[in-house]
């Protein structure tokens, strides 16, 4: 089979291929071996991502220190009821706690702990309930303390949490400033894979705070 170099030469009357011939070689060559190295490179970046989309191998060491066997990766990678406990508690601590001075961190952590529509719900809630506002002007400095905690249903995709908490408030700007309120989160987490971005695992995706009670005998 002819070139279409090989075809050129021929029509323009040119004699003495083999002058050009391995010219024409080495550049076939070169064609070949750049498809198989873009082939190649293809299969390594498909391979990297799917390694980055793998789980991250958690191992479990008893109170011994002894290391748990795994034999289900997916199973054992799964988020257990202290885990979701914990993170749940996490979670409100970083939204609830108030802190004047530090709440603009406090907050942006528990962003990333929240699913995207969750997030857009809860911030919207914030701003028009003027609680930031309050925070800042008051200078308000919260302390929580958690009173109960239970995983109250749990599905394949999601689990169900319930907190009573006691948040105790004061305020830098007026020292006789104080309130403590008795409140309950339900939360809906949804389980995702792990990845460094979440390693827990979860994500929030509906958060409902309700006040059960006034503690007025500790205002002064």
């Amino acid at each position: 089979m002819k070139t279409r170099f090989l075809t050129k030469l021929e029509s323009m009357g040119r004699r003495y291929y083999e002058v050009f011939g391995d010219i024409e070689a080495q550049t076939e060559f070169l064609k070949l071996v750049s498809l198989v190295l873009l082939g190649l490179l293809f299969l390594a970046l498909f391979g990297a991502f799917v390694l980055a989309k793998r789980p991250p191998v958690v191992i479990r060491v008893e109170d011994v220190g002894k290391a748990e066997a795994i034999t289900d990766l997916a199973s054992h990678n799964a988020p257990s009821a202290l885990e979701m406990l914990y993170f749940a508690k996490t979670f409100v601590k970083r939204y609830a706690e108030y802190n004047a001075y530090t709440v603009s961190r406090d907050m942006a952590e528990a962003w990333n702990m929240m699913g995207g529509r969750c997030q857009s719900a809860v911030k919207r809630d914030l701003i028009e309930s003027g609680t930031l506002a309050r925070i800042q002007d008051a200078k308000l400095n919260a302390v929580i303390e958690f009173k109960e905690g239970k995983l109250e249903r749990e599905t394949p995709e999601h689990a169900f949490i319930s907190l009573v908490w006691v948040r105790t408030l004061k305020s830098y700007k007026d020292t006789s400033y104080l309130d403590s309120s008795l409140l309950k989160s339900d939360l809906v987490l949804r389980k995702i894979p792990r990845s460094p971005g979440t390693p827990s695992g979860l994500l929030v995706d509906e958060y409902r705070e309700i006040l059960l009670n006034r503690l007025e005998d500790l205002k002064r």
